[in-house]
Parts: C-alpha cells; structure tokens; sequence
C-alpha cells in the first residue's frame, strides 16, 4: 500500500516510466532522511539536562535582619532596615533566594534607641524613626511582598535605655517613647498589605524577680490592646525556660493596668535542649490555661537539621500546634560570633525537610 499522497501523486501520473521513477526514488529519499534525523551520532545530537525541581516551599523561613556580615562577623553596619536606601539591590537579591530556596514568612526585628544611629539601631528620639527609616521600612515590606513571601513578624527590639530590662527604675518617659516608636511602626507594616503579627518586645516576659520588665509588659499589653485590640500582635516572644514561661500568665493576667486577657498565639524561642526546652514550654503553658493556644517558632539555630529533628518529635509528641518557625542566623557552633554568623539566612532545607 502506497501512503495516501502516494496514491494522489500516482493518480495524476499517466506515464509508466514516471511510476517506476518514483517506485525507486522513494526508498532511497526515506533512506535519506532517516540518515540525517534519525541517527545517533553526537554531532547531530544533544541531550538536554532538566534543571533541578524547585525545593519544595515551607512555611516559614528566617530572621531577616543583616545583609552582610565581616570577616570576625561584625554584623551591626549592615541592617536590612537601617540601609535599605543603600543596599537594596542586594537585599532584594536575598529575598529572591530566599524565596527560591522554600522560605515562605520572615521575621523582621527593628532595633531602636535614643540618639544611637549604628548601622543596625536606629534613633528613635521623640517617639518615631528617621523619615529615612521610615520609608526604608515601607518599600522594603513591599519588596518582601513582591518576591511573594505570605507572611511577616515585625519584633521590637529597643537597645541602650530605652531596655527595660537595664532600668533600676520605672521610666515613663522611655516606655512613652517605645509605646510611639511602636504605634508609628504599626502604621506602616498595617499599610504593607501582607498579613503580618507584632512582637512588641522581643523575649520580653520577664523572668523571676524583675517587676520593672513585669511592669513595662502589663502597661504595654494593655495600652496596646485597647487600642488595637489582639489579633495582629503575639505579645511578647517568650525564652523557652521555666523560669520565663512561669511569668506568663502574670504579664496577661488581671493587674493595676488593665485586664485586657492574653494573645491569641505565642512566640516562643527554643535552641539549646530543644526536646526539653519544647516540653518545658508545653507544660508549662498548659498549665496555666493556655493549652490551646497555637504557637510560633520565633527563633532557632540556622537549618539545624538535628533541632528540626527533635521540634518535629515533641510536635508529634504533645500535639503542640506550630504554625511555623523563623530561623535565628547563627548556627548551633556558634563559630565567630554567638550572636549572629549567617548572612543571608538563605538555607531552610533542614527545616523544610520536617515540614516547618
């Protein structure tokens, strides 16, 4: 059987010997082709290797607070906020990676004191940050947003006097100007148009025997409250230790300045134990009335793979809700630097991995 345009062609030719022209001619020009499209020699031939599968997305991500970090890891010239006028095309660089590499929520800490200007601290004099910051902070919200992140943690963290946990006594006027500072922050990061919990002080309940912080969280917590009510602030992150955790139920409990109850979700910060630590922290929370109450992963070693082991395990232990984590950037080592030594925080698989 010929192939239909065989047939057709043949139809049209009435002259024999053109028939038994085409009868040759065909096999040799399939021949033909086939030598040029069909063989496998490697000059005609490429293989093409697939890029690699995205790394699967999480849910959280990390501390994004530095851009860069020295050689002896001097962190404290290059904060994300305080530089981002300057540094913004290698910020935004971050951020897509950090986006590329899974990470899906960020933690964004604003530091802050009166008159220091430091490259990270910014001075906070008269309640407020410089315009500069201010705008740094707006479009750098927007540039998270556009590389896609779902979520942020925004946690204040002042420096210096404005502390209140260095006070030997109660200063009106620095919490007067840490509660501005705060409500002026609020106002930006509500604008951004990413949903968004405030820290309103970074591992702020107090341990045993400090009334002072106690004093600042209690007023702080229900200024804060009754104002703008609970649902876009965690309070205040909280040291995953019995002598932290045991305080809380006093810093949201009934007291000289107000009753304003307890947030609807904590910020909680364990590194070294971590299977103790998280235990600790669970029965300690539960009870005091606060079984219920889902949790954040604030801050942790950076893509700790034995720390993520062990979240998961007391996660699958106690039925613990753990919305996600936010890695600290300074691995479990501490090499150069116990503060921070990562930067970026790009790498989340360790916690990916276990599905945080």
């Amino acid at each position: 059987m010929f192939p239909g345009s065989m047939r057709r062609f043949l139809c049209f030719t009435r002259r024999p010997m053109a028939i038994l022209r085409l009868m040759v001619l065909v096999p040799f020009v399939v021949w033909s082709v086939c030598q040029i499209g069909c063989s496998s020699g490697s000059s005609t031939v490429q293989k093409v290797t697939p890029p690699p599968p995205p790394p699967p997305a999480a849910l959280g991500g990390s501390n994004y607070g530095w851009y860069y970090l020295t050689s002896s890891c001097d962190r404290e010239p290059y904060g994300v906020v305080y530089n981002y006028n300057t540094a913004a095309a290698t910020i935004d660089s971050q951020l897509q990676q950090m986006y590329n590499n899974g990470q899906r929520r960020l933690r964004i800490p604003i530091y802050h004191a009166r008159g220091i200007n430091s490259g990270t601290i910014m001075d906070s004099t008269g309640g407020t940050l410089a315009p500069q910051f201010l705008t740094n902070l707006t479009n750098l919200l927007a540039a998270i947003k556009a590389a896609g992140f779902v979520e942020i943690e925004v946690s204040f963290h002042p420096q210096s006097i404005n502390n209140p946990l260095v006070w030997t006594t109660f200063s009106s006027d620095y919490f007067q100007e840490n509660w501005s500072v705060i409500q002026n922050v609020r106002s930006i990061v509500s604008a951004a148009g990413i949903p968004y919990h405030l820290d309103l002080l970074n591992e702020g309940i107090p341990p045993l025997s400090y009334p002072l912080l106690l004093q600042y969280d209690q007023m702080l917590w229900n200024d804060y409250v009754a104002k703008f009510g609970n649902k876009d602030t965690l309070g205040f992150s909280i040291i995953a230790d019995a002598a932290h955790l045991g305080q809380v139920s006093t810093v949201y409990g009934p007291s000289a300045y107000g009753n304003e109850g307890s947030p609807q979700l904590f910020d909680v910060h364990i590194y070294d134990e971590t299977g103790n630590s998280f235990a600790t922290a669970f029965n300690s929370l539960s009870s005091q009335g606060y079984g219920g109450v889902p949790w954040i992963i604030g801050e942790a070693y950076y893509n700790d793979a034995a720390e993520a082991a062990a979240q998961r395990a007391e996660i699958t232990s106690t039925g613990q809700q753990v919305l996600y984590l936010t890695q600290w950037p300074v691995t479990s080592n501490m090499s150069c630097s116990t503060a921070v030594n990562v930067a970026p925080p790009a790498d989340f698989s360790n916690y990916a991995a276990e599905k945080f």
